[in-house]
């Protein structure tokens, strides 16, 4: 773990990077926001006083072998209520794929 800034040797400015929306406020002194998106490259560290950031992360892991691509409807002429249905729908075919389907994944 980085305690002293490589760049510009601060000692006082290395931060944490958190990602994501934090439920409520966070502790400025320990972590720095990066952002709600998340990458196969994020820095996990950053320094407040020169801007470095290091330490960098795989924060997608695994998670690529799951990701599923679903191609929507035009929802503009739909009502609420139709969003509302479609949404579900969409949900439990990404919640629980159809037999045999392996969410457009193969590598073939």
């Amino acid at each position: 773990m980085v305690k002293t800034c490589p760049k510009c040797k601060s000692k006082s400015g290395i931060r944490k990077v958190m990602y994501g929306y934090p439920e409520g406020p966070i502790d400025e002194q320990k972590y720095v926001l990066g952002g709600c998106c998340v990458s196969d490259n994020d820095p996990t560290r950053k320094c407040i006083e020169c801007g470095w950031e290091g330490e960098y992360v795989n924060n997608m892991g695994s998670e690529k072998e799951f990701l599923q691509a679903v191609k929507l409807p035009d929802i503009s002429k739909m009502t609420d209520e139709e969003i509302e249905i479609y949404a579900k729908q969409i949900w439990q075919k990404l919640a629980k794929p159809e037999k045999g389907s392996d969410g457009g994944n193969s590598k073939s």
